[in-house]
């Protein structure tokens, strides 16, 4: 016997503004939140005691069955700096290994981050229509290069779940920083 949450659901994109509804939340991630993220911790400190400015925001909506589970979630990264580094995501790496992940670009142009715990990094470069699988067991975090918001739509399992601090610990190998106008990957020094 089918259960209340086991019928087809479905959300409305406003592609043009990057959300989408219904929405069951909505969080925000402050630059003082990832000050350690970023290798000019001064100039974010700079940046904070001026106002403490919103990098990201994601919008969520699970989509739990009683047999199944999947949550999709849209992130939008405001164009920006701190320094001469581009507004980006926290990064994480998933808890369960066995557990990949979908991202589909939808406006703007930016980078997705992936490195595994051995240090096997990749940087595949986004613009509109780009659609990315993260295998399990890769970190990954995006970076917003561009002078509009970077919008993408990601897809996984909800048991997947989220661990932060590996990546907050490692780093990337790699930062895409401005040099001479220009987003460039330099070797990160952390």
């Amino acid at each position: 016997m089918l259960q209340p949450n086991d019928y087809p659901l479905s959300v409305q994109f406003d592609l043009a503004a990057g959300t989408f509804a219904p929405i069951t939340s909505k969080s925000e991630r402050r630059l003082s939140e990832m000050m350690q993220s970023f290798y000019d911790v001064d100039a974010a400190r700079a940046i904070v005691e001026q106002g403490d400015r919103v990098l990201y925001e994601v919008l969520y909506s699970p989509f739990e069955t009683s047999k199944s589970d999947m949550a999709m979630c849209v992130t939008r990264i405001f164009p920006g700096k701190v320094g001469d580094e581009y507004h980006m995501t926290k990064g994480h790496l998933h808890e369960r290994d066995d557990q990949p992940e979908i991202y589909f670009c939808l406006q703007g142009e930016g980078y997705l981050l992936l490195q595994t715990l051995d240090g096997e990094f990749r940087a595949e470069h986004w613009t509109k229509g780009t659609l990315s699988h993260i295998p399990p067991m890769w970190m990954h975090r995006t970076v917003n290069m561009g002078a509009d918001t970077l919008v993408f739509v990601s897809v996984y399992n909800l048991s997947a779940g989220h661990d932060y601090e590996v990546v907050e610990a490692k780093g990337f190998k790699m930062l895409v920083v401005e040099r001479e106008g220009q987003a460039v990957l330099v070797e990160s020094e952390k």
